[in-house]
């Protein structure tokens, strides 16, 4: 809801603030006074085009800024603080500030709670809180892309509409899925070769967890065994061959071992040694069995060093490919199997996923086809209750049409293109002169007209358009008598639910009025000046007064003070 507007320095203002109230809030004054800079103001907020002229002053520059409040229980809230979310502009307390200045050198800025931001984003947020009709860009009815939702919002097929959702969600995944398929498949034929060629080669090593140590060991033994069979003679014969220079060590150790045990019999502390030296020699004894069986064992075998150096080489090249133990490399071998797997699974699953695809379209096909026949039934509901409002609010030979073009058929070569919310595009058509074809809105109508268009839509969608804020300018064009009154009617009905603003020269308008604000002209020291005061019910009754142009006469004063307490009732 539009709490305060503050105008600074643009057209014909210098300074004014102005407060609001959540119903209806009629603008009046006389012709030329200025009563449109205000929507023209409120219309630089929502991102409409401003031009260098708008400044008053060209020394300093033009300031329009506005307070909103967005309570949490409005449907259009969700949608503005995701947007403020989206843009990084703090939040505080559901108020949000826009500020817009204008420099004479061109410049426009622009803010949201302070924080400065692009004229993009100043406009998506706009559409959220302000429905300005009248000569405006900015206007919902000339934006064709507003119209579906207005039509399925005034419906009674919900749950179709749900169930469409549901399955184009579906089937737009699906169809990305298989996109990404596609796209990939040269990919995955050249993913497929590498793993297989891994695969093939891990697989060929008949790797063995622990082996790499074993080959080392063994490998070494067999390079060097010709030095450890030397090596073992040297010692073999040196404990049990006697030689020119002095007999075998253990033919030696075996007399000593005579001698001590004759020492023993002298001196029975000896035993221990004894014992200890019959343990070394009995060691020793068995070290030479050992080193015979050994060197009988030993041989150098060129053929199997080669096997041997060459799974060595096999065994670092893997190494350096896959992992730095077998372990390692035994996992990678399980893992690129499984990716392979998956890989060469794409086929079967492409033409899963194509039948899958084929069925929900089908399905989506009748869905959209079933949505389409519902909107249809709807929009000429919708077009009959429109066509008798516009009746009576004195555009009786206007004749309003929804049409709901459905973007292919299944009955037809041509596709059926979908979208998130069906295969619909909708058109709103009118005419104001009989017998001519009806034309899109946005080309036929004037801005009173556009105003009291919008002003029976408005009154036939009701809850449908979330916009909690809604500006009428020159609605009352070409309007009087009844019409006027009815006009008046509608725009107290809509106040109930909505917040409106309405410029009008219509006493039948502004004696409804739940805030009636007064823009006067003056001049000020040369220069002319428009004001914006709030009305109390005195004053009020003056500008009524004013309005019927009875110059203050009696009949005037009392046909104001009989409107005024009809709209108490």
């Amino acid at each position: 809801m539009l709490v305060s507007l503050r105008i600074s320095n643009f057209i014909l203002i210098d300074d004014c603030s102005i407060v609001f109230h959540p119903g209806l809030n009629v603008l009046t004054g006389e012709t030329g006074a200025g009563k449109s800079i205000v929507v023209d103001a409120l219309s630089l907020l929502v991102g409409e085009r401003s031009t260098a002229e708008a400044i008053r002053d060209t020394k300093r520059d033009a300031v329009v800024e506005a307070e909103f409040e967005l309570k949490q229980e409005a449907s259009q809230t969700p949608g503005i603080l995701r947007l403020l979310d989206q843009f990084g502009i703090p939040m505080e307390e559901n108020v949000l500030l826009i500020k817009r200045t204008l420099s004479s050198g061109g410049r426009n800025r622009f803010f949201l709670n302070n924080t400065q931001c692009l004229l993009k984003q100043l406009r998506e947020l706009g559409v959220l809180l302000l429905d300005l009709h009248g000569q405006h860009e900015h206007q919902s009815l000339l934006h064709k892309d507003g119209y579906l939702p207005l039509l399925d919002g005034f419906g009674s097929y919900t749950k179709t509409l749900v169930n469409y959702k549901e399955m184009y969600a579906n089937w737009t995944a699906l169809r990305k899925k298989l996109a990404a398929l596609e796209e990939g498949e040269r990919e995955r034929v050249r993913r497929i070769e590498t793993l297989q060629r891994q695969l093939d080669e891990i697989t060929s090593a008949e790797l063995k967890p622990g082996e790499e140590d074993t080959i080392e060991e063994r490998f070494h033994i067999i390079r060097h065994a010709e030095r450890l069979n030397e090596s073992c003679q040297t010692v073999l014969s040196a404990l049990s061959e006697e030689n020119k220079d002095c007999a075998a060590i253990l033919d030696q150790l075996d007399q000593l071992e005579s001698v001590l045990v004759e020492m023993a019999q002298w001196d029975p502390s000896l035993e221990t040694a004894v014992e200890s030296w019959r343990s070394a020699s009995i060691a020793l004894h068995e070290i030479s069995r050992d080193l015979q069986g050994y060197s009988q064992n030993l041989e150098f075998d060129p053929a199997e060093l080669e096997r041997f150096q060459q799974r060595r080489f096999l065994l670092r090249e893997l190494f350096s490919k896959y992992g730095e133990t077998i372990p390692e490399i035994l996992e990678y071998q399980t893992a690129i199997q499984a990716e392979l797997d998956q890989l060469q699974d794409t086929d079967q699953s492409r033409e899963r996923l194509r039948e899958e695809e084929n069925e929900i379209h089908k399905s989506l096909t009748a869905q959209a086809k079933t949505l389409h026949n519902q909107r249809v039934k709807n929009a000429k509901k919708i077009a009959s209750q429109v066509t008798s409002e516009l009746a009576s609010l004195g555009m009786k030979k206007a004749k309003f049409e929804i049409f709901v073009s459905y973007r292919g058929s299944s009955d037809s070569p041509q596709p059926s293109i979908f979208g998130p919310m069906g295969s619909d595009e909708v058109e709103f058509l009118i005419t104001t002169i009989p017998d001519k074809p009806p034309r899109p809105l946005r080309e036929v109508a004037s801005g009173g007209e556009i105003s009291r268009i919008m002003l029976a839509l408005k009154c036939v969608f009701g809850q449908a358009d979330p916009v909690p804020t809604m500006i009428f300018d020159e609605i009352d064009t070409g309007v009087g008598g009844k019409t006027a009154d009815v006009v008046a009617e509608r725009l107290t009905q809509l106040a109930v639910d909505k917040q409106v603003l309405c410029v009008t020269h219509l006493p039948h308008i502004a004696s409804r009025a739940d805030r009636n604000l007064r823009v006067d002209k003056r001049e000020e020291k040369g220069v002319l000046i428009s004001h914006v005061a709030v009305l109390n019910e005195k004053e009020k009754e003056e500008e009524l007064v004013r309005m019927l142009g009875g110059e203050n006469s009696a009949a005037s004063k009392r046909y104001a003070r009989e409107l005024i307490e009809a709209s108490k009732g």
